[in-house]
């Protein structure tokens, strides 16, 4: 179910950046940065209450001030370092509230940013690791990667039994869009290769089972296969942002522009 969801919202993102598809990488992070911005903005005018946070930070300073000031009166320095420490907590919950209700709808628009601008496609020429991980004891299976004419294997799979995992070490070829079979017993699984110059969504992990780790890789859907494998691991490589001279990660892109807007904007929404 939680992977049905992620590959949803994965399509609706591929819609409404389909014409960022065709320009820098830069535009799309900076349209996601100002619709992100606005949501802060929106989420904080309605659910924050900047005159009750004020009025709270003002009784932890009446508080703190007390203790300072009636330092000889140990039942006032008590009573007001209990308070100073209730308000603190009260304080903490005030701004806290709007922070998780943020997080909780920004969170699949970074897991979106991250598939597209975290990550990128395969070179020609470049080497890569697969991983297959398993729910049993390897030893019992018969494990192997099929062959395929646009990537070979640079070396014998590595057996880690501690993990019940398999290891392979392989080439980029050719450049496309691919599938990695693995044949365990007479079951084959598959994992999407990309390789070349796409901009299209990746996915490092694809997995057996519907899980919470979905909301890092919500682009494949399961495993069609059911059996012992978990999932299949491919390491694209890390991807950064060049523009105006600048080749970053995108997060940072993100932090300084939505501080700015959100600081530039923060009056006129209250």
């Amino acid at each position: 179910m939680i992977q049905k969801i992620n590959c949803f919202i994965t399509k609706i993102f591929n819609v409404i950046l389909y014409p960022f598809k065709f320009v820098n990488d830069f535009w799309g992070i900076l349209f996601l940065t100002i619709l992100s911005s606005f949501v802060v903005l929106i989420i904080y005018k309605y659910v924050s209450s900047p005159k009750r946070i004020k009025e709270v930070k003002n009784k932890i300073k009446s508080s703190i001030l007390a203790i300072r000031i009636y330092r000889d009166f140990w039942k006032v320095i008590l009573s007001s370092f209990f308070k100073s420490l209730f308000y603190t907590l009260k304080y903490f919950i005030l701004n806290f509230g709007p922070v998780l209700i943020i997080i909780l709808i920004l969170g699949p628009v970074f897991m979106q940013m991250e598939i597209r601008y975290g990550m990128r496609p395969l070179k020609i020429g470049e080497n890569f690791i697969v991983k297959a991980r398993f729910s049993s004891d390897i030893n019992d299976l018969n494990i192997e990667l099929l062959k395929n004419k646009d990537f070979k294997t640079l070396m014998n799979p590595v057996f880690i039994r501690a993990k019940k995992e398999v290891n392979w070490k392989l080439k980029a070829l050719n450049k496309g869009f691919y599938d990695v079979e693995i044949k365990v017993n007479s079951k084959i699984y598959k994992k999407r290769l990309i390789i070349g110059d796409s901009k299209k969504a990746l996915s490092r992990k694809r997995m057996a089972k519907s899980s919470i780790d979905h909301f890092i890789y919500p682009v494949e859907p399961l495993l069609e296969q059911k059996g012992n494998l978990e999932y299949i691991y491919v390491k694209y490589p890390s991807k950064l942002i060049y523009f105006l001279g600048l080749k970053i990660h995108w997060i940072i892109y993100y932090l300084i522009f939505v501080t700015i807007i959100v600081l530039a904007l923060r009056k006129r929404f209250g």
